[in-house]
C-alpha cells in the first residue's frame, strides 16, 4: 500500500485526481443506496470543481517542493487548504445524501466559497515559495 501511495503521490495533481475520482465513485454508490437525485449530485460535484481547478493550476504553474499530504514531511499551505475543503465538502455531502437534504442548496453553498479559496490557492501559486513577496508573472 505504501508503494502504491508513493507512486500515486509523486505527482500531487495525479494524487488529487485519484482522490476526487474515488470520492465520485464512493458518493455515487452512497447516492444509489440512499436514492439520491443524481442530477443534484452532479451539481454538488460541480461545486467542488473550482477548488480542484485552482489547485491543479497552482501545481502546474509552480510545483511545490513540499511532500504530498499523504506522505511524511512538510505540506504546502495550498495543498492543506484544498484537502481541508475537500474533507469538509465530503462530510457535508455524505450527510446531505444520507439525510436526503437539498444537494442543490449545498452546491450553492460551496460554489459561493470557491472565489475565496480559489483566489487564495492561486495567490499562493504566483508568490515565491521561499516566503519572499516576489510575485511570478502569469504571462512569463
Amino acid at each position: 500500500m505504501r508503494s502504491f501511495l508513493r507512486r500515486c503521490c509523486e505527482s500531487k495533481r495525479e494524487c488529487m485526481t485519484y482522490v476526487v475520482m474515488l470520492l465520485w465513485i464512493g458518493m455515487g454508490i452512497l447516492g444509489f443506496y440512499y436514492t439520491a437525485d443524481f442530477n443534484h449530485m452532479a451539481a454538488y460535484f460541480l461545486s467542488l470543481t473550482g477548488f480542484i481547478m485552482s489547485y491543479m493550476f497552482g501545481e502546474s504553474y509552480r510545483k511545490s517542493q513540499d511532500t504530498s499530504i499523504f506522505m511524511g514531511g512538510p505540506t504546502s499551505k495550498r495543498e492543506l487548504v484544498t484537502y481541508m475543503t475537500v474533507l469538509l465538502w465530503t462530510a457535508i455531502g455524505v450527510w446531505g445524501i444520507i439525510k436526503q437534504q437539498d444537494l442543490m442548496a449545498l452546491s450553492a453553498y460551496f460554489a459561493a466559497l470557491t472565489p475565496f479559496v480559489g483566489s487564495y490557492v492561486i495567490g499562493e501559486s504566483v508568490r515565491a515559495e521561499d516566503g519572499s513577496h516576489e510575485v511570478k508573472q502569469l504571462n512569463s
